[in-house]
């Protein structure tokens, strides 16, 4: 399985407050992928999407056997939780962490399975035979207006409220994180990004790029090339994973 993995600043922004990890060998849980994407002023979302990550990891480190103790699904939710409460407790401690946030998408693929647990509005995508389909809901102002009918989808792209997001870790105490599970098929990508790119190239787009190129690092860098080419407004992050039946 061969994933690849970049952040960058993006054309308007003085900062780049994203992050994302892929999992390494030492890893307990392995073939694990995150986009994190901060918020706050005084650099505290770049605080708040490293940290997120690294309270995750935590979390995972000292509760995860490999299975042998529960469902890993219920570990990742747990560790989501975890990482908010920790993010919460920071953004208390000092005053110019005060209101820092972050997003966090996190894909795990386990077997021919792709367990997905999500806040906020950075998405995870699997891209192959049967299509481009969006595993994840954004926790946005505009979703919750599509999901109750005062707005259509094509009236939320383009909305001037789009980035204003409903959930994100660290900005409460308690938060319900989504869970969504998937099945994939060989030659399937994952795709995981911050709405860096997602705001500024459409999904038919990315589709397309996707389809066009074998080579999984060429797809990486030409979506990020396309987020800059449209205007670059905001920190770009992506991550894509080919993924491949282990035998």
């Amino acid at each position: 399985m061969e994933a690849v993995g970049e952040s960058v600043r993006g054309l308007i922004r003085q900062n780049n407050e994203d992050s994302f990890y892929i999992a390494g060998s030492n890893d307990k849980i392995k073939n694990l992928y995150i986009v994190a994407d901060g918020m706050g002023g005084h650099n505290a979302g770049e605080v708040a999407s490293r940290e997120a990550i690294g309270y995750f990891l935590e979390y995972i480190n000292e509760n995860y056997n490999d299975g042998q103790d529960g469902d890993l699904a219920d570990c990742l939710v747990g560790a989501l939780s975890y990482s908010n409460k920790k993010i919460y407790e920071r953004s208390k401690s000092r005053e110019n962490l005060e209101g820092m946030g972050t997003t966090f998408t996190c894909g795990v693929i386990e077997g021919s399975r792709l367990i997905v647990v999500h806040i906020g509005d950075s998405r995870a995508y699997i891209f192959g035979k049967n299509g481009f389909k969006q595993v994840t809901s954004d926790h946005s102002y505009v979703m919750e207006m599509v999901r109750h009918g005062r707005m259509t989808e094509e009236e939320a792209k383009d909305h001037p409220k789009r980035n204003i997001i409903t959930k994100a870790i660290g900005t409460n105490g308690d938060i319900e994180a989504d869970l969504f599970i998937e099945e994939l098929k060989e030659g399937d990508y994952v795709l995981i990004c911050s709405d860096g790119l997602t705001t500024m190239v459409k999904d038919e787009t990315i589709a397309e790029i996707l389809s066009e190129n074998t080579n999984i690092n060429e797809s990486l860098k030409r979506l990020i090339s396309e987020a800059n080419k449209n205007g670059g407004k905001d920190n770009i992050s992506v991550v894509l994973i080919g993924f491949e039946v282990e035998t």
